[in-house]
């Protein structure tokens, strides 16, 4: 029997196919860092900032955020969801919605100011479990990312590893994909590889590991993570003290119990651990449960969220807003040197924009939480929140 060398890229490519196996089997060195890829037909994620011009409404025309739902505040369009479109679709879907109320022909372009930045978490029976940072114009695949963290580990059930990855368009759940990654191993056949998103976490079970075991699973910001052995009353105070805490980058507003469903997806349910622990809010401190993933993320991973202060402030103007316990009113209040002498401090406003556009307003008495200490009634500060303190007989206040 003759066999034909393969020639030019096809050599390159069953190369590095087989380096990537040894890899994969044998915990061998890392992977080459993501390849950059032809962005043409790259489809928007959240997080990204894109450039949207108009030509109709020049002032329509700057820099915009894709919110975790998918959707960027269209200026007086309000809130249009383009995650999952390529930058010509998202141009025509923003086109149409301006034809259909405001003009008789739009034109929109869109390019990528910056790609939304976030570390893929690998966890589980692999050799170098940990973090892989990650930009949304790189490619990295499952196989590649496994490799990067040591290949898999001996007792890994590499039959069932899965990827966990949020739905577009603010459902608060995360998708399940379960992954095969011995049979692609034993065929050399890759044709059913992943490609990785920013935040993708990537699970790796143990042999023996049985859905809905007697643990939970401990993911990102925590000083301990891992499986933690689950006991009848466990809360979430109490898994923190089992995890050993939170890590030095922990977003606390944004930690997450993953739970899974009978759909294979997993139901997202959020925690704000910065109400749990700084203003002793217990409904946060919600039963940790059988299988479910306690997870906190990192503010690395973050868009920097902005708030607006405005009025008898001492530093007034745009402030970037750092998650944690310290992300409210009163306290970014004093953070930016306290209210002016003309200040009415029991009548502070927070202007907030709801996801579906819709505008509300929000009376604080910062004044009284000051002078008495009461910072469990503090208000936690959201992305784009407008804070105005008035002056005293303004308003009609």
């Amino acid at each position: 029997m003759k066999f034909c060398k393969p020639q030019g890229a096809a050599w390159v490519r069953m190369g590095a196919w087989i380096l990537l196996g040894i890899g994969l089997f044998w915990g061998g060195g890392a992977a080459a860092a993501p390849e950059r890829s032809d962005n043409s037909g790259r489809r928007i994620l959240a997080g990204d900032r894109l450039n949207i011009s108009v030509r109709e409404q020049p002032d329509m025309s700057r820099v915009y955020a894709v919110a975790g739902d998918g959707s960027i505040d269209f200026a007086f369009a309000g809130r249009v969801v383009i995650a999952e479109l390529t930058s010509d679709e998202a141009s025509r879907k923003l086109e149409s919605v301006l034809e259909d109320k405001y003009f008789k022909e739009a034109n929109v372009t869109i390019s990528i100011a910056n790609f939304v930045e976030g570390d893929v978490l690998i966890t589980g029976a692999v050799r170098a479990p940990g973090n892989l940072p990650f930009r949304g114009d790189s490619i990295l695949t499952l196989m590649e990312a496994i490799s990067r963290s040591g290949g898999l580990a001996e007792n890994a059930a590499g039959d069932r590893v899965r990827i966990l990855r949020w739905l577009p368009g603010g459902s608060m759940e995360r998708q399940s994909i379960e992954v095969n990654v011995r049979a692609m191993l034993d065929t050399m056949d890759f044709s059913q590889d992943q490609y990785l998103r920013p935040r993708d976490i990537v699970v790796v079970p143990f042999r023996g590991e049985e859905e809905g075991r007697n643990e939970f699973l401990a993911l990102g910001e925590v000083v301990v993570p891992g499986f933690h052995p689950y006991t009848e009353g466990l809360d979430v105070i109490k898994a923190v003290s089992l995890v050993g805490g939170l890590g030095e980058f922990a977003d606390w507003s944004g930690a997450r119990l993953l739970r899974p469903r009978s759909g294979g997806e997993y139901a997202v349910v959020p925690l704000d651990l910065s109400r749990l622990f700084s203003a002793a809010d217990m409904s946060m401190n919600l039963p940790v449960q059988r299988g479910d993933i306690f997870f906190v993320p990192s503010v690395r991973n973050l868009v920097r969220a902005q708030v607006y202060l405005l009025g008898e402030i001492n530093k007034p103007g745009a402030v970037a807003l750092s998650p944690g316990p310290n992300a409210t009113v009163a306290r970014l209040i004093l953070d930016q040197g306290g209210m002016t002498q003309f200040a009415n401090p029991g009548k502070v406003q927070i202007q907030r924009t709801a996801p579906d556009g819709s505008k509300k307003t929000m009376l604080v008495d910062v004044g009284r939480i000051l002078e008495e200490g009461a910072f469990e009634e503090d208000v936690p500060l959201q992305d784009a929140d407008v804070v105005i303190v008035p002056e005293k007989g303004l308003l009609g206040l």
